[in-house]
């Protein structure tokens, strides 16, 4: 992922990393609707596909297409739904024992220079955990956005 690229451009690279493809999006009956949020539209895909008989997709790729359906909305009205998804960049979330989670911009636009200088943003800080998100929506609130990736001191990043 890099920043440069739309949010739904990024949600469409996740999509195809987790396994799923293009018509995960384009071939959906489901008709996102402003109010909807990521979760809305993963409730709708899943019933969609209960309605149909189709064979049952994997959670994840559920997810990653109403990330990117509910981007390309966002990204077709911009002044409908500003903030909620917009090219950016990533955040680090950190997650202190004691205490409220912090949340700070990432200068970096390379996932793995963002995630060399998060390792050392939270090991500096003494926490033991913490996330890197893309922004989608939550206004830079922690614990909102599309989660990229997860640290623990004790296991490294994953996923």
């Amino acid at each position: 992922m890099n920043s440069t690229q739309s949010s739904s451009e990024q949600f469409m690279q996740n999509l195809k990393s987790l396994g799923g493809s293009e018509s995960d999006v384009n071939d959906a009956a489901y008709v996102v609707r402003d109010e909807d949020t990521v979760e809305n539209v993963v409730s709708g895909l899943r019933i969609e596909q209960q309605q149909h008989g189709s064979a049952a997709k994997e959670p994840s790729i559920l997810h990653a297409a109403a990330e990117v359906m509910v981007s390309r909305r966002d990204e077709q009205d911009p002044s409908r739904h500003a903030g909620s998804s917009q090219e950016g960049k990533y955040q680090l979330d950190v997650h202190h024992s004691a205490g409220p989670s912090t949340r700070e911009s990432i200068p970096e636009k390379d996932i793995e220079d963002a995630k060399n200088w998060a390792r050392e943003r939270i090991e500096a800080q003494g926490a033991e955990f913490g996330a890197i998100y893309f922004p989608a929506g939550g206004d830079g609130v922690p614990g909102t956005g599309a989660l990229v990736s997860s640290y623990d001191r004790s296991v490294g990043w994953y996923r």
